[in-house]
């Protein structure tokens, strides 16, 4: 899958709230230097020492667009070392060109774990068995917000807007989990598996773990649309029912707040704006006693926040030193990506 590097399209994702974007180099070019024969990829060396006054080696590729990539061999190694368990197989297909064949096994021996049913999904989405996988994460993850999200997305593809809200029922007894921690932290183990140390393994584990919510998105867009179906019938309760279901979707999707994944966070103001904007200013927010106008601007200053702290830590990423990387990471693993992204910005503007 790609990578999940966030700056230079992310300035563009708060600009529009829509764009799908990475953290923290731009994802056009490092899908082409993915793309790249393996021969004309640079060789990397995974025991090189950084003094803790310089900008890692590692740092500067990755910020040019290099992502390392594991050969076929060490990703088997991996998988075999780990007892070709579920997780192991699954971060193989996804680090692996052409991992049909880690993904198949998965499915084989282990049908039932939902992470199978969510890598599944990221791979094979878009294929007629999809509604299988969706049913199987349901079953198998039943207090996860994400089969039932992806479910009433599918059923609203279907126009089927009975199945939809049956779906997005279920929605208040869940909470979201789309795995990317499962995913990272099982992609960081096999770059360790491989010789990469430290730091290098824990952001190429960053780099490369999927997001799932960028399809759960385009749900908000079908209850936006029948929102409006329901009101120009009338029906003026479903209308609501739809409008709390859908604020409802987007707080899952954004549920931790400044810890979660900015994009994420930005997703979530995306898919309630959608569905805000098919509402009078002076109305209240489905569910909720603030008025329509009242919420955009506090939507409004967020994505303010978020651009501009972007922006200067876009500038501040290719001069950190290894210790000042360090202390980063951890914050960024402890406190979510903006508050890293703010501390490292505040640093910064106190040596001044």
């Amino acid at each position: 899958m790609s990578p999940r590097f966030y700056l230079g399209l992310a300035v563009l994702c708060a600009l529009s709230c829509a764009a799908v974007v990475f953290w923290p180099a731009a994802r056009p070019q490092m899908e082409e230097r993915r793309s790249k024969p393996e021969s004309s990829r640079k060789t990397v060396d995974v025991n090189h020492t950084v003094s803790a006054g310089q900008t890692p080696d590692f740092l500067k590729r990755m910020l040019n667009g290099e992502i390392a990539k594991l050969t076929p061999e060490q990703i088997e190694h991996y998988v075999e070392s780990r007892g070709r368990d579920a997780l192991s197989l699954i971060v193989a297909s996804m680090l692996g060109d052409g991992g049909d064949k880690w993904l198949d096994e998965a499915v084989e021996r282990f049908p039932d774990d939902p992470r199978v049913a969510a890598a599944m999904l990221i791979k094979r989405g878009g294929r007629p068995e999809a509604g299988e996988w969706i049913a199987r994460l349901k079953e198998h993850d039943p207090g996860n917000s994400l089969g039932y999200l992806l479910a009433a997305k599918s059923a609203l593809d279907g126009r089927d807007l009975d199945g939809a809200m049956k779906e997005l029922s279920a929605l208040e007894s869940t909470r979201m989990n789309d795995f990317r921690e499962t995913w990272q932290s099982g992609i960081t183990d096999a770059y360790h598996s491989a010789g990469y140390q430290g730091m290098e393994a824990e952001w190429l584990g960053m780099a490369q773990t999927p997001v799932m919510s960028g399809e759960v998105m385009k749900l908000s867009a079908g209850i936006a649309e029948a929102m409006v179906a329901a009101k120009e019938r009338g029906d003026r309760t479903k209308a609501e029912s739809l409008g709390r279901s859908g604020v409802k979707a987007a707080e899952l999707v954004g549920g931790r707040g400044d810890r979660d994944l900015l994009i994420n966070q930005l997703i979530s103001v995306s898919m309630e704006r959608k569905l805000l904007n098919q509402l009078h200013v002076f109305d209240f927010v489905p569910g909720d006693q603030r008025i329509v106008v009242e919420r955009l601007g506090e939507m409004d200053k967020r994505i303010a926040r978020i651009k501009s702290v972007i922006q200067s830590h876009t500038e501040l990423l290719p001069t950190l030193t290894e210790s000042e990387l360090r202390q980063y990471t951890r914050r960024v693993q402890v406190d979510g990506e903006l508050k890293a992204m703010e501390w490292l910005v505040a640093q910064r503007q106190t040596e001044r």
